[in-house]
């Protein structure tokens, strides 16, 4: 027992490390693959704990046939398109910017990180909401009109749902984490704010403040907010 608990420790030192490596190689092509596969894994926890509510729904009317999983590999597609595209280079730029402008001499400071907090939730998580929405919307063929009209019914909600959890992650993000440690810190909110968002965009525009109270009810992963769709990356 002790000689595998050591081969683990030996295994994960050496993921570290050359993850470490990579991303101080090539931190945006680093980012961007970190990116797809927290989609990937966040999508695919929202499509199996919508699978399961419905399974229970049909459970609850006597003679219903329970719906077998059909996994959504085109949904998932478009979501790590839009990461891999727009969400991670977005991301990169945007921390560093912040970094880089906002009082770097007191990076950590508590008033440097607040400042970094209401910038980011005042220009780039409403934008990247909007921009997350109509690119999702247009690659899954609808027009940019029909897009606009998905963005008006569920930019509230999912302001709302973002502003109950991403301030205060953030806070600690800017505030305790390490620079090269914050791609990990934000990733690890980001499979749950993915698990959401990708939810909220295949829901139907007309009843997201329905779906996300019923997402809120009956999965833990809605309850954790959106961060900003532009940005799922930090530095």
């Amino acid at each position: 027992m002790a000689s595998l608990l050591a081969a683990g420790r030996a295994t994960m030192h050496t993921a570290w490390q050359g993850y470490c490596d990579h991303l101080g190689r090539r931190p945006l092509a680093t980012k961007v693959v970190t990116g797809v596969v927290g989609t990937l894994i966040g999508d695919g926890i929202a499509q199996a704990t919508a699978h399961m509510a419905e399974r229970r729904r049909a459970a609850a009317r006597p003679g219903a046939r329970r719906p077998r999983f059909q996994y959504d590999a085109a949904r998932a597609a478009r979501l790590c398109l839009y990461a891999a595209a727009i969400g991670s280079p977005v991301g990169h730029y945007w921390f560093a910017f912040l970094d880089k402008n906002v009082f770097p001499g007191r990076m950590g400071h508590p008033g440097t990180a607040l400042l970094k907090v209401a910038l980011d939730q005042a220009i780039m998580a409403p934008a990247g909401m909007a921009l997350f929405y109509v690119a999702i919307s247009l690659m899954e063929g609808k027009r940019l009109d029909q897009a606009a009209d998905v963005l008006a019914a569920k930019f509230g909600p999912t302001m709302a749902a973002n502003y109950l959890l991403w301030p205060a992650a953030n806070f600690v993000n800017f505030r305790f984490v390490p620079p090269e440690q914050r791609i990990l810190y934000v990733n690890a909110v980001y499979i749950g704010w993915v698990s959401f968002l990708s939810t909220m965009a295949a829901e139907g525009g007309g009843a997201p403040r329905r779906a996300l109270a019923a997402d809120a009810a009956s999965d833990k992963t809605a309850r954790l907010s959106p961060a900003g769709a532009g940005r799922p990356k930090a530095d």
